[in-house]
């Protein structure tokens, strides 16, 4: 560290001192009225916090995230120019959403075109996620059957919700992960941070019993409160570790991925859902993701055009490759903040998933998705809309 012989002609200020300040300007209100909040969760917000040395929460590699764009398009030969275009473009991973699944929003590929949407992807230089069932789990596996391509080397998460075929797969010769946790459904359902985190971490103790760590991942929204998903997406690294030390079981790295929030979605001035997404992504590269996928701001209004696709990507290119986020493992680490409320959540966290455990699950306030004021929708409506940037109305 670089000294500053500066510092000794100021004097030393305390907590005290600026306590004393504060209730000058103050002037008799009180104290945590105006200048403490809290979350949904109950976790207290101070407007002032020193530095606090908590346990690292970093990626066990310093590599950028995965960019992920999704296949989604009814149309086969259509899905298929999307994900070569996106591919060519900046992203890194590409999301299989299957028709009929609560994340097609309405559309969806269907598994007997698969072939047809895969056509001259490489699928050994980037990672693939599977938004589907069993079935299309099989027939992925079916497809790489017939390709000269060993399964080992491909980096693929099937998003399987029990471990029925994880045999089948392994014995394929594909490393996983097979099966994962999902708390995107909760998150909708108006979950707190702390619930999402408990009721998820249950999830994967329950793959715990019957698979192998390394054949787990987790899944988590990110939202447009950046510090909170930052604090969140670090407190389910510690929480995981936790469970394995626990169990007796070594460290395993764990694949942590995140999507944009659909509850914060605007369907009115879409555009604003640009600015969401950007803080969603700040906050979830900066806590430890490896994988991030952005929902195209005009998902909410139907299936999006390429100019939203391309902007979906660039969030993250941008972030990626101009504010270089991802050169540091864990940057929020000293922060008084952001520890402070790394620890809070990761303690009610665990008592959500000690209940859960009993099986007693958390209860979402639907309310809860639908209390933060969005720009251009319940404030500072714009008196025209601009045009859907989507290819069909949903």
């Amino acid at each position: 560290m670089t000294d500053h012989p500066l510092d000794a002609e100021f004097p030393a200020a305390s907590r005290e001192d600026w306590l004393k300040r504060v209730a000058a300007v103050l002037k008799g209100a009180e104290f945590d009225v105006r200048l403490v909040s809290k979350t949904g969760d109950g976790i207290r917000i101070e407007p002032l916090y020193g530095r606090v040395d908590g346990p690292r929460a970093e990626r066990q590699t310093v590599a950028p995230w995965i960019v992920h764009a999704r296949a989604d398009h009814p149309d086969a030969a259509k899905a298929n120019a999307q994900a070569l275009d996106d591919l060519g473009n900046g992203a890194t991973g590409l999301t299989l959403v299957m028709r009929g699944q609560a994340a097609a929003r309405g559309f969806g590929v269907e598994v007997e075109s698969l072939a047809r949407v895969l056509d001259g992807v490489q699928l050994h230089a980037i990672a693939l996620r599977l938004e589907g069932s069993a079935e299309l789990a099989s027939a992925l596996g079916k497809l790489v059957a017939r390709q000269p391509i060993d399964p080992e080397r491909l980096d693929i998460s099937f998003g399987l919700s029990d471990t029925t075929k994880v045999k089948e797969l392994t014995a394929q010769g594909f490393k996983g992960p097979f099966v994962e946790a999902d708390s995107r459904a909760l998150h909708e359902q108006g979950a707190t941070e702390a619930q999402e985190l408990g009721a998820v971490l249950a999830m994967a103790t329950g793959f715990l019993r019957k698979t192998e760590a390394s054949h787990i991942g987790i899944t988590l929204a990110a939202d447009q409160d950046m510090f909170l998903t930052l604090a969140k997406f670090r407190a389910m690294r510690l929480l995981w570790g936790r469970v394995l030390e626990a169990s007796g079981l070594p460290a395993t790295p764990l694949r942590l991925h995140g999507e944009t929030s659909w509850r914060m979605m605007a369907r009115l001035d879409p555009h604003t859902n640009i600015l969401r997404a950007c803080a969603a992504v700040f906050g979830a590269g900066l806590g430890g993701a490896c994988s991030i996928s952005v929902l195209p701001f005009s998902l909410a209004q139907g299936l999006p055009n390429g100019f939203a696709r391309r902007v979906s990507r660039n969030v993250q290119t941008v972030l990626l490759e101009e504010a270089n986020l991802w050169r540091v493992a864990d940057p929020a680490s000293g922060s008084g903040y952001v520890e402070t409320l790394t620890r809070d959540l990761c303690e009610r966290a665990w008592a959500v998933f000690q209940k859960a455990e009993r099986s007693v699950w958390p209860t979402p306030d639907p309310g809860n998705s639908q209390s933060l004021p969005l720009i251009g929708t319940t404030a500072y409506q714009l008196p025209q809309e601009y045009a859907a940037q989507v290819e069909a109305v949903t």
